[in-house]
């Protein structure tokens, strides 16, 4: 060395005894010593000697590489690394990759430098090689740590490599740190992607992670969080929070699926206009028959006008579960004719119930739609007669006709007479002997009379239905009141038309006989 003798002086050193003079310190003078012009460096030499011999150890592999990086040279490093003539460590590879990361990877692998490997393959985008290497060697790495380093380069990488691990074998994976990594770097579409994958299973053990990822796309993606409901993948979730946070989130339908307590369902329940009115009518089946009812109350009691068809529909179509009798009940109770007339119009057919005939009725009158009353009091079989009645004649609709058919198909002719003559309603006594029933002309005369109505006004009125009427009660009913006199031109009129009843001819005589008008002639 003191001769500047490098080369033999590099010769001695690697031929010494048992490596003596293979040290440090002599990698220290060699650096040290000064280059001759025209020479390789003396440090080079020193290593070019040893490379002859054989194997660099680890601190002369290192120091090699320092040199050899600084002149550009690195490929000489990938030469002598596939020659085995170099000792591979974590530091000489961190050398390394300063130059050449691929090249710092074949050495991390020969110095089972695992985390460095790893490291490699997050940097180099080899995601799908760290899970075989590590199974390979044995490895048990941070996945967590891992990832976070992954999702900040590659967060679609993140979610395959992540997704890998869930289906691999030996590897344990929190699957609630995975999340957290993925939002910590704001990735929810990643985070919400692996936890369908990861908790497709729906294990009750899960439940607190299914909360979770609904809970995340509940507050950040809504129809995100619709839809994985709507799939019906979870059933242990936290389901008041998550009605909660629906509701918040303005999924109102959603809200209603997973509230229980009665007052969160009338809450939600009040925002109907965003509700669709089929899901609302199907989900009040899902209600007992109490809790449907309060609902039902309090869409009414809030916002009659905007909710009343809604409640309409739910009583057609819930009316035996929720029973006529309460709806009816309830209707009243908010004054709701319409809604009481539109509800029991569709069950009308499906029951013999006289009171929801009767209620139909009322409902029909109260909201003005005397055609249809008058329809059912003429064509229903299942009211209670005399309950119409009386409600007809307190009620005095403008137009009597509903009257008049129930009091004519129950026989109350009499009485619907006395109600109609007492009320100055005279044309609708005409109208019913006229055009509903001239058969019935006997009893409406004899109630005439008796109610001291005019002589002149009940003749006109048994001459306007001329043979109609039956001649045989007639007379008996204006006999017994001493009036047979006022049937003479009714009776003269039949005689006329060569009508040959007997009853007709013996009252006629029984008239002239009275008068002493010719009787023996026409006897």
């Amino acid at each position: 060395m003191n001769q500047q003798d490098y080369k033999a002086a590099a010769k001695l050193a690697a031929e010494s005894p048992q490596q003596a003079l293979r040290t440090p310190e002599t990698i220290q003078r060699f650096q040290a010593a000064p280059a001759m012009p025209g020479q390789p460096s003396p440090i080079l030499t020193y290593f070019g000697m040893l490379l002859e011999k054989g194997k660099l150890n680890a601190r002369e592999s290192i120091e090699l590489a320092k040199p050899v990086i600084q002149q550009g040279k690195h490929q000489l490093l990938q030469k002598w690394t596939s020659e085995d003539k170099l000792e591979c460590t974590e530091e000489l590879g961190d050398l390394v990759k300063m130059v050449d990361q691929q090249l710092a990877l074949s050495i991390y692998l020969r110095a089972s430098a695992s985390a460095k490997v790893i490291q490699c393959f997050m940097e180099t985008g080899q995601f799908e090689k760290i899970m075989l290497y590590c199974q390979k060697v044995n490895y048990t790495a941070d996945w967590g740590f891992l990832l976070t380093n992954i999702v900040r380069v590659n967060p679609a990488g993140a979610l395959e490599f992540a997704q890998k691990l869930v289906q691999a074998d030996g590897v344990t994976l929190d699957y609630g740190v995975v999340a957290d990594v993925f939002m910590q770097h704001n990735c929810l579409q990643q985070a919400t992607s692996f936890l369908l994958d990861a908790l497709k299973g729906n294990k009750e053990e899960e439940g607190p992670l299914q909360t979770r990822l609904l809970e995340m796309n509940l507050v950040a993606a809504p129809q995100v969080a619709d839809a994985i409901m709507a799939n019906e993948m979870f059933t242990h979730y936290d389901k008041p929070r998550i009605a909660m946070l629906c509701e918040k989130a303005g999924l109102v339908q959603r809200a209603l699926e997973h509230y229980t307590n009665i007052d969160d369902l009338k809450r939600v329940m009040m925002r109907t206009e965003m509700i669709q009115p089929e899901f609302l009518v199907k989900f009040f089946g899902t209600l007992d028959a109490e809790n449907a009812i309060e609902c039902l109350h309090h869409l009414l009691r809030t916002n009659m006008r905007q909710n009343l068809q809604l409640v309409v529909q739910v009583a057609r179509e819930y009316s035996e579960h929720l029973t006529p009798e309460k709806l009816i009940e309830m209707f009243e109770q908010y004054n709701s004719w319409e809604g009481l007339f539109y509800y029991l119009g569709a069950v009308l057919l499906k029951t013999e119930d006289k009171q929801v005939h009767f209620k139909y009725i009322e409902a029909a009158a109260k909201v003005g739609n005397i055609q249809e009353v008058e329809r059912v009091t003429r064509e229903d079989t299942f009211y209670d007669p005399a309950q119409v009645r009386d409600f007809l004649k307190e009620v005095r609709l403008p137009d009597q006709r509903p009257l008049i058919n129930v009091c004519d198909r129950f026989d109350m002719v009499e009485e619907l007479t006395h109600y109609l003559y007492t009320n100055n309603m005279s044309k609708y006594i005409e109208l019913y002997v006229q055009k509903v029933n001239p058969m019935k002309a006997p009893q409406v005369a004899g109630a005439l009379l008796d109610a001291d109505c005019s002589e002149d006004f009940v003749r006109a009125l048994i001459l306007s239905v001329r043979a109609m009427a039956p001649a045989e009660q007639l007379v008996e009913e204006v006999e017994k009141r001493n009036r047979l006199k006022l049937l003479q031109p009714w009776l003269e009129a039949r005689v006329n038309e060569g009508v040959q009843e007997a009853a007709v001819h013996n009252a006629l005589m029984k008239i002239y006989i009275d008068m002493n008008n010719r009787p023996e002639e026409y006897l």
